[in-house]
């Protein structure tokens, strides 16, 4: 026979070797077939050896022509070059012995040392060159997570280690991704050349998730000390529906210094909806990666009428990992010089936030410091509050509480230590302040409270007592205006019941407090003089009786209440303190607003709950009403709660809402004849597509002091981004504009802009009107421009 077969097979697994070519190349197989006289050799699950080359395949077919020199091998191919530690895995692979070339058909996988995982297909394998090459798309990963994706033609140079493709995309370990036109990565310095690169970063890189952040331009350089970007444009905006970004730099060289974390930009505009608005010779900020950076902060131009023209510069710098400090300096046309500064300082148990300026000029030098600690010590935690000044005017007169994060109030100073224990079933509050007004005379604006404290416990009791005990101490010594002097303390033991619901559905509960009260003053107006004590009891006992009814989509909840109180040794005159009861409060045990008395005498409470809502849990109707009712009229109450009468006025509630774009609330106070109103303070909601409006409506008269006023707030929103917004406030009762706002808005995820009038207007003829047009910019997330005042600015 010409042909010439040796077919060898096995019950029990062995191994056939066939020795060829000067032990060039090894089969070990299970089965083996040797054709066209010794020129073909197949062999079936074979492990092929190429010792010269240091190379193993494995795969379930080989197939080597003598004459050409080529094996191929398919099905579950699995080569290792253990010369280069490369692995090959596909399901076909050509190799070339004479060119000592592999090529793959089909998807492939290659592991190169571990480092580099390849993930493509029809690639070729130069092992005389050492490269690795292909033209389709093609995804390698490294060992520190980055994926470099190869959009067509691509070559990997083994022995330099440099990655060179067409078109290729890198995502990074952080998900930001580059997009390269002729790229070259020098993987062993993780050097990354290339044209035409688009970055995209990851949508929250820059802190919002509405951001779609971009970097392009026209070529590029990178390794792990530096990005560099050629001819770039930056943004951090959303484009989507939209004819351009809010802003974007345009930048002639963009540098991102991985080192000291930082972007910097050279020769670059500020576009601002496509147009021009700011050269930049230099600009740096920090990257996302910086939670804070000593540098300069955007600085500011104020104007003022009383001050002149001013620059604030400010600059913040880093003292340290837990400690920091904001110099302001304001500089003033008239050569004034003011510098307000921030410390920031983090113990380990505590935070430290101080404000401090001083004012040198031509008045002489004035100043503040403000300091706060807040911390805690096992149960404990504490605050401390110092506050001083020099110069009663001085944060008014330069308006230190727009700046200052500590300053709340610039007429009242608030020095203080307060200490907060949370013990087992208790907790203790005390505090030690001293106030200083600065609008009084020296001798009286100060006033001292040694100590002020409160201290609360729960109390066990047995369960089938069917409640809870509650023991509440509080009181203070106060010095002020000098000479006067009150010391207080009050004891509260109050039992609170369950509530219990009888067979006829109707809720009830009660409370017994018995208060103990103790007071020592000299001068003062508030109690009488010396040592007085007094115990005080009161009963209260509440009960109600809600009602449903279903009908068709709606539901009707109707609750009728009553509450009945009775305190055998009443108040003394209060008959001049500031309490008005609404429905909210009627229904209180401390209805007074009384922290050393208790309402005296016996009362009864009556109202009235119904609500109206559908089935998906809108209430259409909300009403509420309730009067109080006494056996004999009592002076020494509040006469402006209407509980010295036999008869209060009668309070209530009323919302009214067709849907959720038109809403009506209306509370009130009439006369217990119904013959007029003492309050009425009504509220209007309407929406309706993209405009809004809320006009609200208060008025006390008759028993009460005549008070008057209407408001008004109106928006209207073009789309989502574009808003404006009108607001003016009247008093009726002097017949006079108080003030009124226009304020249109645009803002973006990129950018905000916000152009607003205000006019403010006075009635006790001290002071003209003010108006003010402020126009303000805010390029999200590094800075803010604007002027607070264009009309000073222009001059009026």
């Amino acid at each position: 026979m010409k042909n010439k077969k040796l077919q060898i097979t096995a019950i029990i697994y062995f191994i056939l070797s066939v020795n060829l070519f000067a032990q060039e190349i090894k089969f070990q197989a299970e089965k083996m077939d040797i054709k066209d006289g010794g020129d073909t050799i197949l062999a079936f699950f074979s492990n092929t050896l190429i010792p010269s080359k240091k190379v193993t395949i494995k795969s379930n077919k080989a197939n080597y022509n003598k004459k050409t020199e080529v094996i191929i091998f398919t099905n579950n191919v699995n080569i290792q070059d253990n010369l280069n530690s490369i692995s090959i895995k596909s399901n076909k692979v050509k190799y070339e012995k004479k060119n000592d070339i592999f090529y793959s058909h089909g998807a492939t996988k290659i592991n190169i040392k571990d480092k580099y995982k390849i993930d493509s297909k029809n690639i070729y394998f130069d092992r005389n060159k050492q490269i690795i090459y292909g033209n389709e798309k093609t995804l390698i990963t490294d060992d520190k997570a980055n994926i470099y994706e190869l959009l067509d033609t691509f070559q990997i140079n083994l022995i330099e280690e440099i990655i060179t493709a067409k078109n290729a995309l890198i995502k990074d370990k952080d998900e930001n991704k580059y997009l390269f036109e002729n790229l070259m990565v020098n993987l062993k310095v993780n050097e990354i050349v290339g044209k035409e690169l688009d970055i995209n970063f990851k949508k929250s890189y820059f802190g919002n998730e509405k951001n779609d952040p971009v970097l392009k331009g026209r070529s590029s350089f990178s390794n792990d000390d530096e990005l560099k970007v050629y001819k770039g444009v930056f943004s951090t905006c959303n484009i989507e529906n939209k004819e351009c970004r809010g802003w974007e730099l345009n930048t002639e060289e963009f540098k991102h210094d991985k080192r000291k974390k930082i972007f910097e930009y050279k020769n670059s505009w500020l576009k601002i909806f496509d147009y021009k608005v700011f050269y930049l010779p230099y600009f740096n900020h920090p990257d996302p990666s910086v939670k804070r950076k000593s540098g300069l902060l955007t600085p500011s131009y104020t104007t003022s009428d009383s001050l002149g023209t001013s620059i604030n510069l400010p600059y913040f710098k880093i003292l340290s990992v837990d400690k920091d400090i904001t110099f302001n300096p304001r500089i003033y046309a008239d050569k004034s010089f003011l510098l307000q500064n921030e410390y920031r300082q983090a113990l380990q148990n505590s935070d430290i936030l101080s404000d401090f300026s001083f004012l040198v000029g031509d008045a002489g030098t004035k100043g503040h410091l403000f300091y706060n600690q807040l911390g805690e010590v096992k149960n404990a935690s504490y605050e401390i509050n110092l506050q001083n000044v020099r110069g009663d005017n001085y944060l008014k007169t330069h308006k230190l509480i727009d700046t200052s994060p500590l300053i709340e109030n610039d007429g009242l100073l608030t020095s203080s230590l307060k200490l907060n224990w949370n013990l087992d079933n208790s907790k203790l509050d005390t505090s030690f302040t001293i106030y200083e007004d600065l609008s009084r005379n020296y001798h009286d604006r100060f006033q001292y409270i040694f100590p002020d404290f409160n201290y609360s416990k729960n109390l066990e009791i047995p369960k089938e007592y069917n409640g809870n005990f509650n023991f509440n101490s509080y009181g203070h010594n106060k010095l002020y205006d000098t000479n006067v002097s009150e010391t207080v303390l009050t004891n509260d033991f109050l039992f609170s019941s369950n509530k219990f619901v009888n067979s006829k559905g109707i809720v009830t509960d009660y409370d017994l407090l018995l208060k103990n009260s103790n007071d020592y003053s000299k001068n003062s107006s508030n109690y009488d003089e010396n040592l007085n004590y007094n115990l005080f009891g009161v009963f209260k006992i509440d009960a109600n009786y809600p009602l449903q009814k279903i009908e068709g989509d709606y539901v009707h909840l109707l609750k009728p209440i009553a509450s009945f109180r009775y305190s055998p040794n009443g108040n003394t005159d209060m008959s001049n303190k500031d309490v008005f009861l609404n429905y909210n409060s009627v229904f209180n045990l401390n209805r007074i607003g009384s922290s050393s008395q208790v309402e005296g005498g016996e009362s009864l409470s009556l109202g009235l709950e119904y609500i109206k809502k559908n089935n998906l849990g809108f209430d259409s109707i909300d009403f509420k009403l309730a009067n109080v009712l006494k056996a004999d009229e009592d002076h020494n109450m509040p006469s402006k709660s209407k509980l010295n009468n036999k008869r209060s006025d009668l309070f209530g509630d009323l919302k009214f809402g067709i849907n959720e774009n038109f809403n009506l609330n209306y509370n009130f106070s009439y006369d217990k004849d119904l013959k007029y109103s003492n309050l009425d303070q009504f509220s209007f909601d309407f929406s309706v597509n993209n405009f809004y409006t809320n006009v609200s409506y208060y008025s006390e008269h008759n028993d009460l002091p005549n008070v008057e006023n209407i408001k008004n707030t109106s928006k209207y929103e073009f789309n989502e981004e574009n808003k404006l917004t009108f607001e003016i406030s009247k008093d009726l009762n002097e017949n006079f504009t108080q003030y009124y706002d226009l304020i249109y808005t645009h803002e973006t995820d990129c950018i905000s802009l916000n152009l607003s009038f205000n006019k403010s207007f006075y009635n006790d003829g001290s002071l003209e009107p003010s108006k003010s047009l402020s126009f303000l910019i805010k390029i999200i997330p590094f800075t803010e421009l604007g002027v607070p005042n264009l009309g000073n600015l222009v001059g009026q």
